[in-house]
C-alpha cells in the first residue's frame, strides 16, 4: 500500500513540474516615449492565444500561465503605435506616439504612402485634430487658415452651405477655379463635402506643384486636396468611441447701424421739412417715440440663438487577418433664420481583410442622407421677401406684432402677428416661409473596392472601383392660402448622379547595392460621370389639403436634362533616390475627354521635380543646431477640363421656336478645334529645421496658363452671345511661407505657434482676337493684359463738394466733374482676390488640460456692398430704411460729409466698394482630459475627455455688411455667416 501511495505521489508531483516546465511567468512595464511616463491600460496580448491583460497604474503588468511555446507578444494603446516584442521573462516595452508617425507618412497619389521627407513635391498634410468636433457640417471648413496658398471660404451661414476653395490664385476665368478632391484614393465632387461626417477624416493632404499633382494631369490644374477616411489596424483591440457636441449658433456680426423709428422719422423730416408742420405725421412720431417702439429687423429675423448638436459613435480594431472602423453620426442644426436647418445621418464602415499572404481586398464606404431647408427667397439678392435684405430695407416703424391701444388711445401692449405688414405693403416673410416649404433631401453614396495582389516581393497590382452618386429631390408648395389663395403650386424636382471610377495600377518597388531605390508605377483610369434631372409643376390648387401635383388645374410642360462624360487616362511614375539624399520624380499622363473636340480630345501631361536633402550631408553633421534642410525645383504641366458637357458641339433644341410653332432651333455655336487648358507650373522651394525647435518652409511658383477656356463673345448677328474658346492667357506668381516653432517642451508642458502667408500675383497676359482690353458689362470688372484679373474698373467717387452738397467724381484724367459718365471707368487699384492670405495658431497643454486657438485671414480683398445703393439713398428714404450715416446728409453750405443732397443721385461708382479684408478666429479649442489612474477604476472606460470649441468667434474687418467672407464681386442679401459655441464629451472603452 505504502509503495502504492509512494509511486501515486511520484506521479502527482512529476506532472506539476511537467506542466510547469511548460508555461511561464511574464512580467514588464510599458513605458511612453513622449514623456517617459507609464502607460497605464495598455492592452497586453499573448500572440496565438486568447490571454491577455492590460497594465496598472504605473504601468506593470504580470501573465501568468503563458505556454512555453509562445514566442511573441503584442502591446497596443489608444494613440500608439502597436509594438510586437519577444517573450522574455521581464520585459519594458516603448510606445511610440502614433499621431507622430502619421505625419511622417502621407498619401500624395497613386500607389503607396510615402515619408514626408522623401516627397519632392510641395504637399502639406492637416491632421485629424484640426478637422474633428467641429460644429460645422462641412469638413472643408477645417482647413480655413491652415496651408499658405488655399483659400478657404464659407460664404453663407446657411447650414448646408458648401465651402469654396482656391489654390494659389485663380487659374482661369470662366473654367472651374476649385481644386481636384479625393477620397481614399477615388475622386468625388465638392458636393459630398457635407455628405462627409469630419470625425470620419483621418487627414487632408493638399498637392500644391506640378510634380505632386501631374499624375492627376488633366483634372488637377487647381490642385488636388486628397483625404483618407479613418481605418483600424492589423492586432489593434477594439475599441468604442463616443462623442457628443451641443451648442448654439448666431450671427458673427454686423458693422452697420440702421435707424432706429425716431431717427427715421426725424430723417422724414430732413427730406420733407414740411413733414415738421404735419399734425398727423407728428402725432404718429410723438406716439411711437414716447412708447419707445421701434424694430430692429436684423434682430426679428436672425438675433436667436438656434441650436447645433453632434453625435458619433465607432468602432475601430482588428486581427491578424482583418482590420475595420464602423461609425455612424448624426448631426443636426437649425439655421438662424427660422426657415433653414439641416440634419444628416451617417454610416461609414472601411474594412480591410488580408485573405493570403499575397492577396488583400478592402472596401471603404460612406453612406449619408441629408434633409434641409433653405431659407425662402434666398436666392434673390433684393427681394423684399429675402430676409437677409429685408433686415436692411424694412422700416423701423412697422411691428411685426399688432400695436394695442385702449380707449383712448394710449398704447398697452402688442397682440398677435401681423402676416401683412400694412405700413410697407408686405406681407410677412415669415408668413410667406410658412405657406411656402422647401424641404430637400439628398441619399449619397461614396465607396470604393479594391483588391491588391503581391506575387513577389516589391510588387503590388492594385484594381480598384469606386462610385461618387447622389439622388437629390426638392418638394416646394405654395398653399393656396391668403395671397395664393385659389393658386396654390406644387413642384417636385429630381436629380440623379453618379461617377464611376475604374483604376489599375502595378507598382514595383526595389533596391540596388542598399543606396539606390526605385519606384515605377503604371496605371490606367476610366471615369464614367452622368447627370440626369427633371421638375414638374402643378398650379392652381385650391385646397391646401389636396397638395398632390394631379390636384391642379394647370401644369407647364416637364423640364427635363440630362448629360455624359467620360475620362479615359494612362499614367506612369518613376521615382529615384540615392542614399537618403538626392530624390528625382517623374510623371507623365496621357488623358482623354469626351468634353472635347474629336481631334483635340488626348493631351499629355508630365512632370520632373527633384529634391536634395542637404541635410543627411557629410559636410552638415558636425552643425549641430540643424536637424533638417532640404532644396526642391519642381516643373511640369496639368490640364483643366472644367467646363459644361456638349461645348465642342453645335446643339439645337426643339420647343415652340417659331412664333408659337413647334420646331428645332440651334441654340449653341459648337466648335471643332475645342481642346484643353493647360498649366505649366515651376515651384522652388526650400525646408529647414533648426535647434530641434523652429521648422521653415519656403516655396516660390510661377504658373501659366494656356489655351484659356473662356466665354468668347460673339456678334449678336450670328444669333449667339458667345462660344467657349481656347483664347487667352493668365499668370499667378507668388510664394508659400510656413513657420512653426515647439516654444516650451517638457514632460508636462508644451506650447507651439504656428503661421502661413501666401502672396499671389495675377495678371493676364494674352486676351482673345487681338485685344489688349475687355470690358464685361454691369459687373465692374474688365479683363486687360497686364492688369490682374478681378481688378475692379469703376467711375471713381471724390466726394461731396461742401459748396453745394452735389456728389463729385473724377474723369479719365483726373478732373473734378459733378457729371457722372460711364465713359469715366479706371481701373481703382483694388482686387476682387485677395492677394494676401494666411493663418496662425497656437496650441498649448499642460497634464490633462489643453488649448489650440486658430486663426485665419485675408489680406487686399475689395467688394461692392450693393446693400448700401439701397440704405445710403435718398431716393429710398421715403419708402425704406436707412444707415445712420445718412442723418449726416448735407444741408448747408460748409458742411463735410459723405452724403449729397437728394437732388444728387447715387450712382454705382467706386464709394461702394469696401475693404473685405479679415481676420478670423476660426476655431478656439479648449479640453481636458482625465487623469488615466481616475479612469481606470471605473473598469469600463479607457479615456474620457471634455471640451469646448468656438468657431468664428472674433472677426477683424472694416466691412460695413454682415460678413467678409462672401466670395464675390458684389454683396446684397446675403445670409449672415455664423458663429459657433459648443460643448462636447468623448468617451473611449
Amino acid at each position: 500500500m505504502k509503495e502504492k501511495l509512494a509511486l501515486l505521489l511520484g506521479c502527482l508531483f512529476f506532472g506539476i513540474g511537467l506542466i510547469t516546465a511548460q508555461t511561464q511567468k511574464i512580467t514588464g512595464v510599458v513605458i511612453s516615449e513622449d514623456d517617459k511616463q507609464p502607460v497605464v491600460g495598455a492592452s497586453i496580448v499573448v500572440k496565438g492565444t486568447t490571454l491577455g491583460t492590460i497594465t496598472d497604474v504605473d504601468g506593470h503588468f504580470t501573465l501568468l500561465n503563458v505556454p512555453s511555446s509562445v514566442k511573441t507578444l503584442q502591446i497596443s494603446y489608444i494613440g500608439m503605435k502597436t509594438e510586437v516584442v519577444p517573450v522574455k521573462p521581464s520585459i519594458k516595452v516603448i510606445l511610440k506616439s502614433d499621431s507622430q508617425l502619421m505625419d511622417e507618412v502621407v498619401v500624395v497619389g497613386y500607389g503607396s504612402a510615402r515619408k514626408l521627407g522623401s516627397v519632392v513635391g510641395s504637399v502639406t498634410t492637416v491632421g485629424s485634430e484640426k478637422i474633428a468636433n467641429k460644429p460645422a457640417a462641412n469638413a472643408g471648413d477645417a482647413l480655413q487658415g491652415q496651408i499658405a496658398g488655399l483659400q478657404v471660404f464659407t460664404p453663407s451661414g446657411e447650414p448646408s452651405e458648401t465651402v469654396v476653395m482656391r489654390l494659389r490664385g485663380v487659374s482661369s476665368i470662366n473654367s472651374n477655379t476649385e481644386p481636384l478632391f479625393i477620397l481614399d484614393g477615388s475622386p468625388i465632387s465638392s458636393g459630398a463635402f457635407t455628405a462627409l461626417n469630419p470625425n470620419d477624416i483621418e487627414s487632408m493632404t493638399v498637392l500644391k506643384d506640378a510634380s505632386s499633382t501631374a499624375i492627376y494631369g488633366s483634372r488637377a490644374a487647381n490642385g488636388v486636396v486628397i483625404m483618407t477616411s479613418k481605418k483600424g489596424k492589423r492586432g489593434q483591440k477594439a475599441r468604442v468611441s463616443l462623442n457628443a457636441l451641443y451648442g448654439w449658433s448666431k450671427m458673427t456680426g454686423d458693422n452697420i447701424n440702421m435707424m432706429n423709428a425716431e431717427q427715421w422719422l426725424n430723417f422724414q423730416e430732413m427730406l420733407d421739412p414740411g413733414k415738421t408742420y404735419d399734425d398727423a405725421f407728428q402725432q404718429r412720431k410723438k406716439f411711437y417715440v414716447d412708447n419707445g417702439i421701434s424694430t430692429d429687423w436684423a434682430d426679428v429675423f436672425f438675433g436667436d440663438a438656434k441650436p447645433t448638436q453632434q453625435y458619433d459613435i465607432n468602432v475601430v480594431g482588428g486581427t491578424e487577418g482583418i482590420n475595420y472602423y464602423i461609425s455612424f453620426g448624426h448631426y443636426d442644426t437649425d439655421g438662424i433664420m427660422d426657415d433653414s436647418s439641416m440634419r444628416r445621418e451617417t454610416l461609414r464602415s472601411n474594412v480591410e481583410v488580408k485573405i493570403t499572404d499575397w492577396l488583400k481586398a478592402g472596401i471603404n464606404l460612406n453612406l449619408s442622407y441629408k434633409r434641409y431647408r433653405t431659407t425662402a427667397f434666398g436666392t434673390e439678392a433684393n427681394s423684399v421677401y429675402n430676409k437677409a435684405y429685408a433686415a436692411r430695407m424694412y422700416r423701423p416703424d412697422q411691428t411685426v406684432n399688432e400695436i394695442l391701444t385702449d380707449e383712448e388711445g394710449n398704447f398697452t401692449g402688442y397682440g398677435k402677428r401681423l402676416n401683412y405688414l400694412e405700413d410697407m405693403g408686405y406681407y410677412n416673410p415669415y408668413y410667406l416661409a410658412e405657406l411656402q416649404p422647401n424641404d430637400r433631401s439628398t441619399v449619397r453614396i461614396n465607396g470604393n473596392t479594391f483588391f491588391n495582389i503581391n506575387p513577389i516581393k516589391g510588387l503590388n497590382i492594385r484594381a480598384s472601383q469606386a462610385v461618387d452618386a447622389f439622388d437629390y429631390r426638392n418638394s416646394h408648395k405654395a398653399y393656396p392660402v391668403g395671397p395664393f389663395e385659389g393658386a396654390g403650386v406644387v413642384t417636385e424636382s429630381f436629380e440623379r448622379y453618379y461617377s464611376f471610377t475604374y483604376t489599375n495600377t502595378a507598382e514595383y518597388k526595389f533596391s540596388l547595392e542598399r543606396l539606390h531605390h526605385f519606384t515605377v508605377l503604371v496605371g490606367q483610369e476610366s471615369i464614367i460621370t452622368k447627370n440626369e434631372n427633371f421638375s414638374a409643376n402643378s398650379k392652381k390648387m385650391v385646397d391646401a389639403r389636396m397638395m398632390l401635383m394631379t390636384s391642379g388645374a394647370e401644369s407647364e410642360v416637364p423640364a427635363h436634362s440630362m448629360y455624359k462624360k467620360v475620362f479615359n487616362s494612362y499614367f506612369a511614375t518613376i521615382s529615384y533616390s540615392y542614399d537618403d539624399r538626392y530624390y528625382v520624380d517623374l510623371a507623365g499622363r496621357r488623358d482623354g475627354s469626351s468634353l472635347f473636340a474629336k481631334n483635340n480630345q488626348w493631351a499629355n501631361f508630365y512632370s520632373v521635380g527633384a529634391m536634395w536633402n542637404m541635410g543627411k550631408e557629410a559636410f552638415l553633421q558636425n552643425v549641430l543646431w540643424l536637424d533638417d534642410l532640404q532644396l526642391k525645383i519642381s516643373y511640369g504641366t496639368t490640364g483643366n477640363s472644367g467646363i459644361t458637357p456638349y461645348n465642342a458641339l453645335a446643339l439645337v433644341s426643339s420647343g415652340l421656336k417659331y412664333n408659337g410653332q413647334p420646331g428645332i432651333a440651334p441654340t449653341t455655336v459648337g466648335n471643332d478645334d475645342l481642346t484643353w487648358e493647360s498649366m505649366k507650373t515651376l515651384n522652388v522651394g526650400i525646408s529647414t529645421k533648426v535647434f530641434n525647435r523652429l521648422s521653415i518652409d519656403l516655396e516660390f511658383y510661377n504658373r501659366h496658363t494656356e489655351d484659356m477656356l473662356m466665354a468668347y463673345p460673339l456678334s449678336y448677328t450670328t444669333g449667339h452671345g458667345n462660344s467657349v474658346e481656347n483664347v487667352a492667357s493668365m499668370r499667378n506668381r507668388g510664394f508659400d511661407l510656413t513657420l512653426g516653432v515647439d516654444v516650451l517642451k517638457t514632460k508636462v508642458f508644451l506650447w507651439s505657434i504656428s503661421g502661413n502667408l501666401n502672396y499671389n500675383k495675377n495678371e493676364i497676359t494674352k486676351l482673345f482676337n487681338g485685344l489688349d482690353e475687355y470690358t464685361l458689362p454691369d459687373t465692374g470688372l474688365k479683363m486687360q493684359v497686364g492688369k490682374p484679373w478681378g481688378e475692379y474698373y469703376y467711375v471713381r467717387w471724390a466726394g461731396v463738394d461742401p459748396r453745394d452738397g452735389y456728389n463729385m467724381w473724377y474723369d479719365k484724367d483726373g478732373n473734378l466733374t459733378k457729371k457722372y459718365s460711364e465713359d469715366d471707368a479706371v481701373f481703382v487699384g483694388k482686387q476682387r482676390y485677395a492677394p494676401w492670405s494666411g493663418g496662425f495658431g497656437t496650441q498649448l497643454s499642460w497634464k490633462g488640460i489643453s488649448v489650440s486657438a486658430d486663426f485665419s485671414f485675408i489680406l487686399g480683398q475689395y467688394m461692392m456692398n450693393n446693400e448700401r445703393y439701397f440704405t445710403e439713398n435718398p431716393t429710398f428714404a421715403g419708402s425704406d430704411n436707412q444707415t445712420t450715416e445718412m442723418l449726416t446728409m448735407w444741408q448747408k453750405p460748409g458742411d463735410i460729409t459723405n452724403v449729397a443732397i437728394p437732388d444728387s443721385p447715387v450712382q454705382f461708382d467706386s464709394h461702394l466698394l469696401e475693404n473685405a479684408s479679415f481676420m478670423r478666429m476660426k476655431n478656439l479649442t479648449v479640453g481636458y482630459t482625465f487623469p488615466a489612474k481616475w479612469i481606470q477604476r471605473t473598469g469600463v472606460l479607457s479615456s474620457a475627455r471634455v471640451y469646448f470649441v468656438g468657431r468664428n468667434l472674433l472677426t477683424v474687418t472694416k466691412y460695413k455688411g454682415y460678413d467678409p467672407e462672401v466670395d464675390s464681386n458684389i454683396q446684397l442679401g446675403n445670409y449672415p455667416n455664423t458663429k459657433q459655441y459648443s460643448f462636447g464629451v468623448e468617451l473611449i472603452f
